[in-house]
């Protein structure tokens, strides 16, 4: 028995070509996905784009897979497999293809978000589009996941067979999916009704159970809030048609902050009010709006003082706060520790 004799018993001959055509595809395809990803990173160092980075970052591992994928469809004619290979082959090009799909929205996100970005921060305005922005994005993950599942399972003929049948019966199906997703069809009407009518944003500032935080991200289930310790607080989102919350930056990220303090009726008003404004204008967080101390309240043991200043946002605000409180105490220890406040005491002798 010679070689060949052999080969074709074993059927080697068969398995050495596929294995050379498929290696082929794959060589040929990373080595046109490598050529055209060097010609963007060429180009992004030449004439660098938030566009061109972003694409490089998100498409870069779908890519890797796409093109040997679809050199490997194309060659399929060739090797004269079983109907079997070229079902799975396309189910791996939708699969990527939605990989890819979804990569865009990603760096078409990225791309908006830095659109608006002004001093590493976003206007009131640009971030109820960037809500919008996430919310669609989100919704269209979904609906790209669902199409994808859905091709695949009718490039199937045993489920798209199976299909007819399960539609037959597609009412009473209907009517336990709806009991069943209540929450979630709630949830994503609140998800709308966020992304729409905005009560809270992307970035925005805001009091949830007596934790400070910022808006972090909103999905199409829940909201992520990320407290001023790195903590994340998780709420769904119908949690805000159900409660009340504050939010410090509803129309505008600036804020004015305060500081009171109690003195004696003997000290100086208006010398603590010009120390005030020797503070603030040598504070690098002040943006030069607002900037006064008065005289609030008062009753039989001390007068109220209030100083009230503006940052750019909540917290600035806070930073603030805690510096101009510290360093008034400061001055009224120093230069005049004789009008903290006291109690007086008079001695009364009965005749």
């Amino acid at each position: 028995m010679n070689i060949d004799n052999i080969l074709t018993s074993l059927h080697l001959k068969s398995w050495i070509t596929y294995s050379l055509v498929l290696l082929c595809c794959i060589l040929l395809g990373l080595l046109l996905r490598w050529i055209l990803f060097s010609i963007i990173k060429f180009s992004n160092r030449r004439k660098p784009t938030v566009l061109k980075a972003q694409l490089f970052k998100h498409l870069k591992a779908p890519a890797k897979f796409l093109l040997p994928i679809l050199f490997i469809y194309s060659s399929l004619s060739l090797l004269e497999l079983d109907s079997f290979w070229h079902k799975i082959i396309e189910s791996l090009i939708i699969i990527n293809l939605s990989w890819i799909l979804i990569a865009l929205l990603n760096a078409s996100e990225e791309v908006v978000k830095e659109k608006f970005m002004v001093n590493g921060s976003h206007k009131t305005k640009d971030r109820k589009v960037l809500t919008q922005l996430r919310f669609l994005k989100s919704l269209s993950i979904v609906i790209i996941f669902t199409l994808a599942i859905a091709a695949i399972l009718w490039n199937i003929p045993g489920v798209r067979k199976l299909g007819t049948t399960i539609l037959t019966s597609a009412g009473v199906i209907g009517i336990i999916a709806g009991v069943a997703a209540q929450k979630s069809i709630a949830n994503l009407i609140t998800g709308f009704q966020i992304a729409f009518t905005q009560p809270i944003k992307i970035d925005d500032e805001v009091v949830i159970e007596d934790e400070f935080g910022t808006v972090e991200d909103i999905t199409l289930t829940y909201v992520v809030i990320k407290t001023w310790d790195q903590r994340r607080l998780v709420l769904p989102l119908n949690y805000f048609n159900d409660h009340s919350f504050v939010n410090w930056t509803f129309n505008s990220t600036e804020l004015i902050g305060s500081v009171f303090l109690y003195v004696d009726y003997t000290f100086p008003v208006s010398v603590l009010r010009t120390k005030l404004m020797d503070i603030l204008k040598e504070h690098p967080l002040w943006n030069k709006k607002t900037g006064e101390l008065l005289v609030t309240k008062s009753n039989e043991k001390a007068m109220e003082l209030r100083a009230t200043f503006s940052a750019k946002n909540a917290s600035d605000t806070w930073t603030m706060r805690c510096d101009i409180r510290e360093q008034l105490i400061d001055f009224i220890q120093e230069k005049h520790p004789a009008s903290l406040p006291k109690i007086r005491e008079m001695e009364v002798f009965k005749i």
